[in-house]
């Protein structure tokens, strides 16, 4: 009796989710011919590769490898059809190449999401006129920030929402093609108006997250340890892609993922609920099982008083509970009576020592 194994489904989509990735960043001569075996493996995967960069609305990536992706009789017909309804003949003539209709295809069937590599940070004001450009120009440039302990929301003239935490700074630059922001510190949220020609794309540091109409939250803290950036991308709806300067790959995130990216690396996670990361935009703070020396880090966004550990041992800490951002007294009480941590308001500074 022969045994037929069917091809694992989310293995094949991983494989392709993959090398949309290497694709987007470009293939190397060994990758190209990697990707050309992997194609003629089955037809199966050339499909995979094809919904998968739909799904993230990332078809214009496959444009360069257009001529190893196979189109069938089936898929020739989709086009004419497409074709037709822009006034294009419905049929396909016999001089036309398998190439023109390759292409001809995949500019039909792709909603055009251009990338470009202009620096946000740019002020393109400064430019002379005769080097501005429809992507430069700025048709609004803004600034939004918040103080310690306070928290804002800000409407954006495409009909995008921005939530700042506490602390926390933007600068937003729209242009005629794409959407900019620059998150200078803090955290915020996201709620992206859906616009597939004009990307939304947010610059913390060296790293950019994209997205075209979906909802997320980057925190761009850093670790009171090592004073290392850490940056934290939470996907509440949709999808997003983060380009990391320490990665080789960009990475694509879904309703539900979050990612932690620490030196060269992304630590990815499901959330199977919202509150506890996103506690602040409801005025609470939550910690499950953080040490106190995280604990410290984020309460020092919340006061303008700075907490310091005074023990060494206070770091092995593990601290959890809800806590109202800005009740400090509360905040103080439960570390003494549930955690043996006694607090002293010194000048600014509130030190933290092992309760006796």
């Amino acid at each position: 009796m022969n045994t037929i194994a069917f091809p694992n489904l989310r293995d094949i989509e991983d494989q392709a989710t993959n090398w949309i990735a290497k694709i987007d960043r470009g293939l190397s001569a060994d990758e190209q011919v990697l990707l050309e075996a992997w194609l003629a493996e089955s037809e199966f995967h050339a499909d995979t590769l094809v919904k998968c960069a739909s799904m993230w609305d990332l078809l214009d990536v496959l444009k360069p490898i257009s001529a190893l992706m196979p189109f069938k009789d089936e898929a020739d017909i989709k086009v004419s059809q497409e074709q037709s309804k822009f006034g294009a003949p419905a049929s396909f003539g016999a001089p036309a190449t398998k190439a023109w209709l390759i292409a001809a295809s995949f500019m039909l069937l792709i909603g055009a999401l251009i990338y470009t590599n202009l620096p946000i940070s740019s002020d393109s004001s400064l430019l002379p006129l005769a080097e501005q450009t429809p992507e430069t120009t700025p048709y609004a440039s803004h600034t939004y920030k918040t103080a310690v302990g306070e928290i804002s929301t800000v409407s954006l003239t495409d009909g995008s929402t921005l939530e700042l935490n506490t602390d926390s700074e933007v600068r937003v630059r729209f242009t005629e093609s794409k959407r900019n922001i620059e998150l200078l510190r803090g955290e915020v949220y996201f709620d992206v108006a859906k616009n597939a020609a004009k990307p939304f794309e947010v610059k913390v540091g060296q790293d950019k997250v994209t997205a075209i109409g979906t909802a997320f939250s980057i925190d761009a803290g850093e670790s009171l340890d090592d004073s290392r950036s850490v940056l934290e991308v939470i996907v509440t709806h949709g999808k997003v892609r983060v380009i990391s300067s320490n990665r080789q790959l960009p990475l694509y995130l879904e309703h539900g993922q979050k990612a932690v990216a620490r030196d060269d690396s992304f630590e990815v996670s499901y959330q199977s609920e919202e509150r506890p990361n996103l506690a602040w935009r409801e005025g609470m703070i939550v910690f499950q099982g953080e040490s106190l020396t995280d604990v410290v880090r984020e309460l020092n966004r919340y006061t303008p008083l700075k907490f310091r550990l005074m023990d060494p041992q206070l770091k092995s800490i593990s601290v959890g509970g809800f806590f109202k951002a800005g009740d400090l007294d509360q905040l103080l009480a439960v570390l003494e009576s549930n955690f043996s941590v006694s607090s002293e308001i010194v000048g600014d500074e509130i030190l933290l020592t092992k309760a006796k």
